[in-house]
């Protein structure tokens, strides 16, 4: 049944979540984008619901959303279009008998009582006759500019066998030399590009973004042309038999040794999804293997990328909303739409040369596919280097018979690195710098089941090496010594990378508002911590931030850097501590030096330490997202650092009250689609927290709320029974006793450990004896231990209750400036977040101290 009342809420929260994404402008011009097909085709429809789809305007004309439910139900859900997945240890005996017990029940369908999923593809999407081909817009937006190009295509798919759309994909996401990617970032117009096919019932559509830079958005004609020209050149060299069949050998190897789904889950709910797409036989390879080549499609496929084939958007915060000839009701903005230009369309359609050429066949398909057989064993990962400034760890195969391995490296920063807001910004900047000189150089191999990522902490530079181990130390020879030295060819990369990073700091609509709460709130209470708008200005300062203080920083770091390696996966004992070298030698570490070049001593590793206030402190913040009404709020209450059963307490405590919290807040309340109730890590300390993010009530308001609630869950957790305590310890016990099924787990079991030098390797072992403890002794299997651990948190010790609270207050959310009763501290709010005011109020403070307590 449907109750009145249910469905009344859950058409609340879908409107919440509406309003959520409504200033996200890849949603917006999706749907825009969507909102052009074809009228008697579905794509065209609004695709999310709100208050007024859903309820004022169909009530205002006698129609009733539960009367609709109901007889959409009954006339879909029904036995020819179900389909069943099972997931278990149980033998095909034992789920048969299951099915046959649970669902048995279902009536019988006949043709006619259940007709299949209808389908729309007789209704083209697009076409000149509809009027709707050959359309240009202009949206607003606050961030970096983009221009979006689709192109409607036949419908593909049931083509799932052979994939034409594969051989395209492989040609645009060439990177070596001939290739668009190359020419575009050459000539400073996109730093990169996106593409995906939307291929559903009702028909398919290839979409591309491309990233502009200034450059790139003062010249959106020439990106274009740069990329029909490139078309323009694969399609004259027709379909290469060669790079199609590296291409089918590639998927069968990438098919034939992936990984496991990291959950049961992910498993059933991945493959109920194909049943429908897909037949029987074909559910585990449909839409991943090219089983049939077919050269045709492809030359289709390609055919239709063509300049009088689509519809494009320019995206940019140069566009003035006022002046905007049309108005999107759904996502409430303005844009302007025109044909576009015909001379335009003459022009593309000629676009040749430009020294583009099609890519070559793929040469690093992995063949070495031999398993090792060593491992470290249940102790955790093996030191095979200690050195004064290079540790190198192994883990070897593990549980995961796969030729594949993961490398990590940690490269630690000296401490003054956490001091200087320039010195942050360089950091967050070298990794975009040695992703963009790299990109080119490692494109064959990364086109071949190889990657890389690198990344910059705040206490050091995280380098991470995967995929298949046959080609990963030729990986590692071209990327580390770009790590250490970008190069005297990194002027432009950097440049690029400061005016790419100026955009992505200045757009606010990437981040949902909650997000920016979590900003603010790392912000105050993590020492050494910068806020957005002062990395902005930094970065801003060509002074400070240019290529010259790059390679200045560069050399401090890695004068007086410490290196950490982790192995994982089909790499020996011998070949890793082999590698740990090479590593320490790509990046100028030496071997035996406990010192820095000139002689100093080496600076200690730098931790993240929490603040750890006397009394609760209140930040009080406008949402940066221009009109969006939706405010945030985050109450956190620190436990501190915790013991081996405190982390299982707390883990228990953060299942308990996840939904409790989710039913009080948004399905009574209806506060928002965003509501959490979780218990989290925070450098060395867990915290308790509820995070909620909704436009029905102000920030001040929730938090009481969130209090009501909290007092709320501590009358259940003294209330929990023998019974439910016993399921939840199993449950626990489970998730525990389950072994890591990918090589991220192997990894990530322990990495964390070795990045911050926790070493607690028998972690899961000891919570387990824990967990054998409670069920053993009466009174520790009780909730006494539990309630402790929540009132610790959540009262505080001897009632001193260590609270943070963010209140991100939306367009017309009630006021920034602090209500007297909305606080508990007689300190006042902090309103401004930024590194030198965040400081002055909590001059003297007291932090947590970095420590893990292994016991």
């Amino acid at each position: 049944s449907f109750e009145v009342s249910m469905v009344d809420k859950e058409i609340h929260a879908v409107d919440s979540e509406h309003k959520k994404n409504q200033p996200d402008t890849q949603r917006r011009l999706w749907h825009l984008l969507r909102s052009r097909a074809n009228p008697l085709n579905p794509v065209h429809q609004f695709s999310t619901g709100d208050l007024d789809t859903l309820k004022t305007e169909p009530e205002s004309h006698g129609k009733s959303l539960v009367e609709a439910l109901r007889t959409f139900h009954k006339e879909n859900y029904c036995a020819n279009r179900m389909h069943l997945v099972i997931v278990s240890n149980y033998s095909i005996q034992e789920q048969l008998a299951m099915a046959h017990k649970h669902f048995d029940a279902v009536p019988k369908a006949t043709a006619e009582s259940c007709p299949p999923r209808p389908e729309y593809t007789q209704f083209p999407l697009y076409s000149k006759e509809l009027g709707n081909i050959g359309r240009s817009f202009m949206v607003h937006s606050q961030g970096s500019p983009e221009l979006w190009v689709t192109f409607p295509m036949p419908a593909l798919k049931k083509e799932y066998k052979k994939l034409g759309e594969a051989y395209v994909w492989n040609v645009l996401s060439h990177y070596g030399p001939g290739s668009l990617k190359a020419l575009l970032l050459k000539e400073d117009l996109s730093p990169h590009y996106s593409f995906y096919a939307e291929n559903t019932v009702a028909g398919s559509v290839v979409f591309l973004t491309f990233s502009l830079t200034e450059k790139g958005l003062a010249n959106t004609d020439t990106v274009l042309s740069y990329f029909f020209a490139y078309m323009s050149a694969v399609k004259s060299a027709g379909v290469n038999k060669e790079l199609l069949h590296s291409i089918q050998s590639l998927r069968q190897v990438m098919f034939d040794y992936q990984e496991e789904k990291s959950s049961e889950y992910d498993a059933v709910s991945t493959l109920a999804g194909s049943l429908g797409s897909v037949a029987p036989e074909d559910v585990l390879t449909g839409g991943v293997l090219i089983d049939q080549p077919d050269e045709g499609l492809i030359k289709v496929v390609l055919d239709h990328l063509v300049p009088s084939n689509m519809n494009m958007a320019l995206v940019t915060p140069k566009f003035d909303e006022a002046q905007g000839t049309s108005h999107e009701p759904y996502y409430d903005f303005n844009y302007s739409e025109t044909a576009i230009d015909p001379t335009l369309i003459s022009k593309l359609e000629g676009a040749t040369g430009f020294g583009l050429a099609p890519p070559p066949v793929l040469s690093y398909v992995p063949t070495k596919l031999d398993l090792i057989s060593e491992s470290a064993g249940e102790d955790g990962p093996e030191r095979l280097v200690q050195e004064p400034r290079t540790e190198g760890w192994w883990l070897g195969r593990g549980g995961v018979k796969l030729p594949k391995a993961i490398v990590n490296v940690k490269v630690g920063f000296p401490r003054s690195m956490l001091e200087n807001i320039e010195d942050s910004v360089l950091a967050a900047m070298h990794a975009r710098v040695v992703h963009s000189l790299l990109e080119q150089p490692a494109d064959a191999l990364q086109m071949c089941g190889l990657s890389f990522s690198v990344s910059s902490q705040n206490d050091g530079f995280g380098v991470t090496f995967s995929g298949f181990d046959e080609h990963m130390a030729k990986l590692m020879e071209m990327v580390l010594p770009r790590v250490k030295t970008p190069g005297p060819d990194s002027a432009d990369a950097f440049e690029q990378a400061r005016r790419q990073l100026l955009l992505d700091l200045a757009d606010t609509t990437k981040l949902q508002p909650y997000q920016h709460a979590m900003e603010a709130f790392e912000v105050v209470t993590i020492k050494g911590r910068f806020a957005r708008a002062e990395l902005l200005e930094a970065a801003k300062d060509t002074s400070k931030v240019n290529p010259e203080a790059y390679q200045k920083f560069l050399t401090q770091v890695f004068d007086q850097a410490q290196v950490k390696v982790l192995v994982t996966g089909n790499i020996d004992r011998a070949r890793s501590k082999e590698l740990t070298g090479t590593i320490a030698t790509f990046l100028g570490i030496q071997a035996d030096a406990g010192s820095n070049s000139s002689g100093a001593n080496l600076i200690e590793e730098v931790h993240l330490t929490v603040v750890k206030p006397e009394e609760p402190i209140e930040i009080r913040i406008p949402n940066p997202i221009p009109g969006d009404p939706n405010s945030a709020t985050l109450v956190t209450y620190q436990f501190g650092v915790p013991t081996i059963a405190d982390r299982l307490h707390l883990a228990m405590l953060g299942e308990i009250m996840d939904r409790p919290v989710f039913e009080a807040l948004r399905t009574e309340r209806q506060l928002g689609y965003v509501v959490f109730g979780y218990v989290a890590p925070h450098s060395s300390i867990v915290e308790v927290r509820v995070l909620v993010q909704g436009f029905r009530e102000g920030p001040d308001v929730v938090e009481s709320l969130v209090e009501d609630v909290v007092k709320n869950l501590t009358s259940r957790i003294e209330g929990l029974s023998a019974t439910e305590l016993a399921g939840r310890r199993h449950t626990l016990r489970t998730q525990l006793e389950k072994a890591p099924v990918t090589l991220g787990q192997v990894a990530g079991q322990y990495w964390g450990q070795l990045w911050n030098n926790e070493h607690c390797f028998k972690k899961k072992a000891m919570q387990l004896a824990v967990l054998d403890a409670a069920d053993k002794n009466p009174e520790t299997a009780s909730a006494a231990p539990l309630l402790e651990a929540w009132k610790r948190a959540v009262q505080g010790e001897g009632g001193h209750r260590r609270k943070v609270v963010v209140k991100l207050f939306g367009a017309g959310g009630g006021s920034v400036a602090p209500a007297p009763a909305a606080t508990n501290s007689s300190a006042p709010a902090i309103t401004l977040i930024d590194s030198n005011s965040v400081q002055a109020r909590l001059k003297g403070a007291e932090y947590w101290p970095h420590e893990f307590l292994c016991e």
